[in-house]
C-alpha cells in the first residue's frame, strides 16, 4: 500500500539534520522515534523504492522522492539533497568520484556497504558522521578512536539492516557505546586537521584548512590534496621488505586503510603545509625504515614507496611535478649525484649489471659494453666462467651521468635526419658536442656524441621554422642550387640557426630536416647559405682535429676533391687523425693560406669553373698543379688574390648598376643571379627558358649589359614582353587571338603571327598550345 499523496508526517520528527550528519545516518536517526524500523521500508512509505537502500546517497535524485521524504520526516528537501553524492570522473586519471559536501573524492575513498561508528563519540553526540563514511579516516577526528566497524557482541560487520538507533548493532541490539575502542592521538593536531578538513562537511573547517596552504599548493583543489596526502602516507603502511612490485603503496583493502593513523595523516599533511622541512620530516620517517629495503638501492632503498608516488596517476600532473621536484631536493641532502647515498659502504658495493642497470636506470647494453671495454675492473665468481659480472659502484657512478646522455652516431644522425658524414663538421661548428673521455667508447660506431646537444640544435631549427602556404618546395630539393657536389648540410643548418635562411614546415610530422622544411625563396635561401660558405668555418675557432667535410669547407671545395686532394697530395694534407676527424685544423688554414682552388674562385666572383680557368689564362696566370690531366687546378693565392679583388670590385661597380637598370625580367632575372642564386633555378622560378636566361647572364658579365642587342629589325612587341608575361600568367588557356586583343586595347595593332614568334622569342608557352620544332 502506497503512500497518499501529499503524504502526511510522521508522529514524531527529529527536526534538521546536524552539520556533518550522513544522510543515512540522518533517515536512520528519524526512524528513531517512529514504528518503521529500516530504511527500504520508509522510502516505501514516500513512494522512494530504491533496489538498494544502501547506496541511497548516489542514487537518490528524482526531486518528486526528495519532497515526499522531506514531508514524510519533517524536514526539507535541501537537507536530502545536501547529503547526496554526484558522481562524476576526474579528467587527469579517469577514475569516477563522488562530490562529498564540495569536495570530489574518488569513489573508491567511501565505505558503501558497511558502517563505522566511534563508541566515543556516539557517547558525546547520537549520529552517524560523514567523515566515518570516507575509509582512509580510520579514526574519528574528533576523539581519535579507532572506528568499530564489526559489533564485538556478534562479531558481525555492522549494516544498515536496521538504522532506527545509530547507537545499536543492526544484527543483536547491543550498544555499541559499551566498546570503546584504543585511542592514537596525532602528535601534529594542526596537520591533521588540515587533511581532515580538506573533506570536512563543514564549511568553515574548509576554510581553515586552506589558510594553512602555502603559495606552491594554494592552486589545487582540496580534493587533489587530500589524494595527495592519502598517498603520502599509504607508503607508511607497506612492509618495507615487500617486493617493487607493489611499491607505490596505494590502499585498496580495509586493512590498508584501517592502518592509516592520525599520526601518519599529520605527517603527510605537515609535508604539504610544512614547506621543506615539512616534506623532509617526512622524508626521515621514510629512512627509517631503510634497512630493511634489502632489495632496493639509491633513492628506492631510502624513501620506498616515496619515490614511486610520482608515477600515481591517481595525483594530479602537476603535483606529481611538485613533489618530483621535492624529492629531488631533499635527495641532494644525503646522496651523491642524486643517486647514491653517502655511507662507507656504498662505493665499494659490487653489484651485478641487472642490478646496475635498475638502480642507476640505464640499459643493459650499456653496462655490457663498460664491462667488456676495460675501462672498469669486472669481478666474477672464482672458476664460474659463467657466472654474473660484478663491478663496484665507486667505478661505474661517475660515467653514468655520460652515460645516461651519450648516443652513437646513427642514433645522432637518425634523430636529425641527416647522413652520417654531416655530423663531424656540426661538431667542428660547434652546434653538437663529441662524447670525450672514457665514454666515447660506451657507444656504437666509431664516434659518439650527447644527446642534449642534438636535441637542442633540434629545438633551435624548429624555433626558427615558420608555417607554409603550400608553394615551397623541400630543402632536399633546394640545396641543388648550391651547386654540384655533396650538400653541405653543415652550412645550411648553420645559416638556419642564425636566422639567415628562411625555411617552413611540410606538414610532413616526421622532424627529419630534409624532408619537414621547405624553402619559398630559393634565391634567397642561396644567398642565406653562401653567406656562411663564405669563409664562416675559417672564422671561428676550430677544435684541434676537424672532419674532411670542415676541411673541405675551410679551402672552399667539395668533399669528393678534398678527398682527392688527399689521396694523390698527402704532402699537402696528410691525414694523421683516426675516424672522422683525420685532418689537423692547422694544417688545413696553412694550406688554404698558401692556395686558392678554381670552386673558390667560381664562388666568389659568380663565374662557372671552366670560365675561372680561361679568365687565368687570358692574365697569363699559370696552375701550381692540377690533380687530374687539365683539371682540379691550384693557384698560387698570393698571385691570384690580387686580379680577384680588381674582378670582385668590377662586378660590385656592375651590380651596382642594376639598380637603375628598370624591373623588367631580364633586370629581375640578372640581378637574382648577381645576388648569388643559380641561373638554371631562378628562370625556372621566373618561366625563363634556361638558355635565354644564360645568355641573359654571359652578356650582363661580359658587358654590363641588360637591354636586349639589337640585330637589325626589332619587333615593337619587344617592349610589351613584361605585359604579354602578365597576361599569359593572369588567364589560364588564353587563346592567341584574345592576347592580339588585348594588345589591340593597348593601341598596339599587330598580327597573330607576330605575337605567337614574340611568345617564343620570350620563352612564354600557351596552355594546350606545343611550339613547333625548328627545322635544321
Amino acid at each position: 500500500m502506497t503512500l497518499a499523496t501529499p503524504p502526511r508526517k510522521f508522529i514524531a520528527t527529529v527536526g534538521a539534520p546536524f552539520a556533518d550528519e550522513s544522510l543515512r545516518g540522518y533517515l536512520g536517526r528519524a526512524l528513531s522515534v517512529t514504528a518503521v524500523r529500516n530504511l527500504a521500508t520508509m522510502l516505501k512509505l514516500a513512494d522512494a523504492t530504491k533496489p538498494n537502500a544502501v547506496s541511497l546517497a548516489t542514487t537518490l535524485t528524482d526531486e518528486g522522492e526528495v519532497q515526499r521524504i522531506a514531508a514524510l520526516i519533517g524536514c526539507t528537501p535541501h537537507d536530502i539533497l545536501s547529503r547526496t553524492y554526484k558522481t562524476g570522473e576526474f579528467a587527469h586519471s579517469g577514475s569516477e568520484n563522488i562530490n562529498l559536501f564540495g569536495t570530489q573524492i574518488r569513489l573508491h575513498f567511501r565505505e558503501t556497504k558497511y558502517r563505522r561508528v566511534s563508541p566515543r563519540a556516539l557517547e558525546i553526540a547520537q549520529y552517524h558522521r560523514v567523515l566515518w563514511e570516507i575509509r582512509p579516516i580510520a579514526f574519528d577526528p574528533q576523539t581519535k578512536e579507532k572506528l568499530l566497524g564489526a559489533c564485538p557482541a556478534c562479531d558481525r560487520k555492522l549494516g544498515w539492516l536496521r538504522a532506527d538507533v545509530p547507537t545499536l548493532c543492526d544484527k543483536c541490539d547491543a550498544d555499541l557505546r559499551d566498546f570503546p575502542q584504543p585511542v592514537s592521538p596525532a602528535g601534529d593536531e594542526e596537520a591533521y586537521n588540515f587533511v581532515v578538513g580538506l573533506v570536512d562537511p563543514d564549511p568553515a573547517n574548509k576554510e581553515a584548512a586552506r589558510r594553512l596552504l602555502p603559495e606552491g599548493w594554494s592552486g589545487f583543489s582540496n580534493g587533489d590534496l587530500f589524494e595527495t596526502a592519502i598517498a603520502l602516507a599509504s607508503g607508511l603502511t607497506l612492509d618495507p621488505a615487500q617486493s617493487a612490485k607493489s611499491a607505490q603503496g596505494r590502499g585498496k583493502s580495509g586493512e590498508q586503510f584501517e592502518a592509516l593513523t592520525p599520526e601518519l595523516l599529520a605527517l603527510a599533511g605537515r609535508a604539504i603545509i610544512g614547506g621543506e622541512a615539512g616534506f623532509g620530516s617526512l622524508c626521515e620517517r621514510y629512512r627509517a625504515d631503510m634497512e630493511k629495503r634489502p632489495l632496493h638501492y639509491g633513492r628506492r632503498k631510502e624513501l620506498g614507496a616515496l619515490a614511486y608516488i610520482t608515477y600515481d596517476q591517481h595525483i594530479h600532473p602537476d603535483i606529481r611535478d611538485l613533489l618530483a621536484g621535492l624529492i629531488d631536493d631533499n635527495m641532494q641532502t644525503t646522496c651523491r649525484d642524486y643517486a647514491l647515498r653517502k655511507g662507507p659502504d656504498a662505493d665499494g658495493s659490487m653489484l651485478s649489471i641487472d642490478a646496475l642497470a635498475k638502480t642507476f636506470g640505464v640499459r643493459r647494453s650499456i653496462l655490457q659494453r663498460l664491462a667488456e671495454s676495460g675501462l672498469v675492473p669486472v669481478v666474477r665468481a672464482e672458476g664460474a666462467a659463467r657466472s654474473p659480472v660484478r663491478m663496484a659502484v665507486r667505478d661505474v657512478a661517475p660515467l653514468i651521468a655520460q652515460m645516461k646522455n651519450a648516443i652513437g652516431e646513427n642514433e645522432a644522425a637518425g634523430m636529425l635526419g641527416l647522413p652520417l658524414s654531416v655530423l663531424p663538421s656540426l661538431a667542428d661548428r660547434g652546434l653538437i658536442k663529441r662524447l670525450e673521455g672514457a665514454v666515447c667508447g660506451l657507444v656504437p660506431g666509431y664516434c659518439g656524441y650527447t644527446k642534449d646537444s642534438v636535441e637542442y640544435l633540434m629545438a633551435r631549427i624548429w624555433s626558427a621554422v615558420r608555417p607554409t602556404n603550400g608553394k615551397g618546395r623541400s630543402i632536399a630539393v633546394a640545396v641543388r642550387a648550391l651547386g654540384a657536389g655533396e650538400t653541405p648540410w653543415a652550412v645550411v643548418i648553420s645559416a638556419i640557426v642564425a636566422g639567415d635562411v628562411v625555411v617552413h614546415d611540410t606538414g610532413a610530422q616526421r622532424r627529419n630536416i630534409r624532408f619537414s622544411l621547405a624553402i619559398e625563396d630559393t634565391v634567397a635561401f642561396v644567398a642565406g647559405v653562401n653567406k656562411h660558405l663564405r669563409g664562416a668555418v675559417a672564422a671561428q675557432k676550430l677544435p684541434q682535429w676537424v672532419a674532411q667535410s670542415t676541411a673541405a669547407e675551410i679551402l672552399h671545395v667539395n668533399v669528393a676533391f678534398l678527398s682527392r686532394l688527399a689521396n694523390m697530395r698527402s704532402d699537402l694534407l696528410p691525414q694523421r687523425g683516426p675516424g672522422y676527424t683525420p685532418y689537423l685544423a692547422s694544417d688545413v688554414q696553412a694550406l688554404a693560406a698558401k692556395y686558392i682552388f678554381v670552386s673558390e674562385i667560381a664562388r666568389r666572383t659568380d663565374m662557372h669553373p671552366r670560365r675561372v680557368v680561361s679568365w687565368l689564362r687570358s692574365e697569363d696566370v699559370l696552375s701550381s698543379f692540377s690533380l687530374q690531366e687539365n683539371r682540379d687546378f691550384c693557384y698560387a693565392r698570393s698571385v691570384v688574390e690580387p686580379l680577384l679583388s680588381g674582378l670582385i670590385d668590377q662586378t660590385a661597380r656592375m651590380k651596382a648598376s642594376l639598380d637603375n637598370a628598370g624591373d623588367g625580367v631580364r633586370v629581375r632575372l640578372v640581378a637574382a643571379v648577381a645576388a648569388g642564386a643559380g641561373t638554371k633555378a631562378t628562370a625556372e622560378a621566373m618561366g625563363v627558358r634556361y638558355r635565354e636566361a644564360k645568355r641573359w647572364v654571359e652578356a650582363w658579365r661580359e658587358a654590363g649589359a641588360v637591354a636586349p642587342r639589337k640585330f637589325g629589325y626589332r619587333s615593337k612587341l619587344d617592349d610589351h614582353e613584361d605585359f604579354l608575361r602578365a597576361v599569359v600568367a593572369q588567364r589560364t588557356g588564353i587563346k592567341l587571338d584574345e592576347i592580339t586583343e588585348a594588345l589591340a586595347e593597348r593601341g598596339v595593332k599587330t598580327s597573330d603571327t607576330a605575337v605567337w614568334n614574340a611568345l617564343e622569342r620570350f620563352g612564354i608557352t600557351l596552355a594546350g598550345r606545343r611550339r613547333p620544332a625548328r627545322r635544321g
